[in-house]
């Protein structure tokens, strides 16, 4: 593929974006924003500059670090060219205007649907394109509290095409937000169809997590979930089934779109399992004191780093036979406690996340919360599905799921009956 071509689907993908963010932007305001924008539309315009690396290399030595944007062809984004082009799709979807921050948000949708983003997506990674592509997604997540319809939807698009790309690659606390993120859509959206496509988004992007984790690959075949068998609709009185078709469309197209024919990866680009092996969580665990974080608040339930350290924690306890001296004595699967591996890690946050919020309990003022039954209840529907459709690494791997982590699940199951009997 020729490297203008692709160039060309880059510009079409950012120019109408930035051109529409510039027309809607304030000039007082948004001076800086607007600035930056006619900035990056001039780079994308104007003629390709010639490739001559040795000499680009030996005046601008930070020319030559690849950044997390690539056309497709032989012309790659240095990570400061990628920076200066993301930074005002992350500033206008920060900007807390709706008609700024929609095509923001719509670029970026774009952006991955056409592999035009790659690397790894988390806040917690040292790598400065991981915290960039993670600044990204963040900042597509907070867009939803706009309460806006539209934006609800191109929210919840662009996140599960980020969950469902091959090249970009989301871990840690940045897919623990985007499944937050769909879990709040779904509590808080006034909208039916929304709710409804929140929550299939929700049971999409379980599915693709955990395939992936028993593959032990990132790049393992994922098809669109059949709504009509794995959820019943919100509204009762769909009964020409025209939400549910409208949502099966919606995760269809974007499951069967994603890294298309446009932009084809290959396994041999990302490797067998493109870097799964390479954080642990001993960093975390040195870095903070676990006992800080046991009389944790609702905010906690969707942060890596608590659910690492508690998971770390609850491994040292049920093995206090093997201390000496308060130290554990080295044994050969020390790693796998740690969990090394990303995608298993991955599988292992999003589990006990579902578990927390499904154990959320009302304040003592309000003894009846509607709106948290609804999210246990979620919660505990999106556990039943992965337990049913568990997996040989999800159900005997002891460093992935402890036997411990299925018993809180007895509380919330009975509080739920007792709310549904009491109905």
């Amino acid at each position: 593929m020729a490297s203008s071509e692709a160039d060309s689907r880059l510009k079409q993908v950012l120019v109408p974006a930035l051109e529409k963010i510039i027309k809607n932007a304030s000039w007082r305001k948004h001076a800086k924003l607007a600035h930056e924008c006619k900035s990056v539309i001039e780079t994308l315009t104007s003629a390709p500059k010639p490739q001559s690396p040795a000499s680009n290399d030996a005046a601008e030595p930070e020319a030559s670090v690849p950044g997390p944007i690539h056309d497709g062809g032989p012309v790659e984004y240095s990570l400061a060219e990628s920076e200066s082009i993301l930074r005002p799709l992350i500033a206008a979807a920060s900007s807390g205007v709706v008609k700024i921050a929609d095509p923001a948000v719509d670029a970026v949708q774009r952006l991955i649907a056409h592999g035009f983003l790659r690397g790894e997506a988390d806040s917690g990674g040292g790598a400065p394109e991981a915290k960039m592509l993670a600044s990204l997604i963040e900042a597509v997540c907070k867009c939803h509290e706009f309460g806006d319809d539209a934006v609800e939807l191109l929210v919840l698009k662009t996140l599960l095409s980020a969950v469902t790309s091959i090249s970009l690659r989301i871990h840690g606390d940045c897919l623990l937000l985007i499944v937050r993120t769909c879990y709040d859509i779904y509590l808080g959206s006034k909208n039916v169809v929304n709710q409804t496509t929140a929550k299939a988004s929700l049971i999409q992007m379980l599915v693709i997590v955990f395939r992936r984790m028993e593959a032990d690959s990132s790049t393992v075949p994922v098809q669109p979930i059949v709504v009509a068998e794995l959820m019943d609709p919100v509204d009762k009185s769909d009964v020409d089934n025209s939400m549910t078709q409208s949502v099966q469309g919606f995760i269809t197209r974007i499951v069967q779109d994603i890294d298309g024919v446009l932009n084809p990866v290959t396994p041999s680009t990302l490797g067998a399992h493109d870097g799964a092996f390479e954080t642990t969580v001993a960093a975390t665990v040195e870095a903070a004191n676990p006992a800080d974080l046991l009389d944790s608040t609702d905010e906690d339930m969707l942060d890596a780093k608590y659910w690492e350290i508690s998971m770390y924690k609850t491994a040292l306890e049920g093995r206090k036979g093997e201390l000496v001296d308060g130290e554990l004595v080295e044994r050969d699967d020390d790693l796998e406690i740690q969990i090394g591996n990303k995608l298993r890690r991955d599988a292992f946050l999003v589990f006990r996340a579902l578990c927390k919020l499904s154990m959320k309990t009302p304040s003592k003022e309000a003894s009846v919360d509607p709106q948290l039954m609804k999210g246990k209840i979620v919660a505990l529907e999106l556990l039943k599905i992965l337990l049913e459709n568990a997996g040989a690494v999800f159900r005997t791997s002891e460093s992935v799921l402890r036997q411990d982590t299925y018993l809180p699940l007895m509380l919330p199951c009975k509080e739920v009956e007792t709310e549904k009997t009491a109905e």
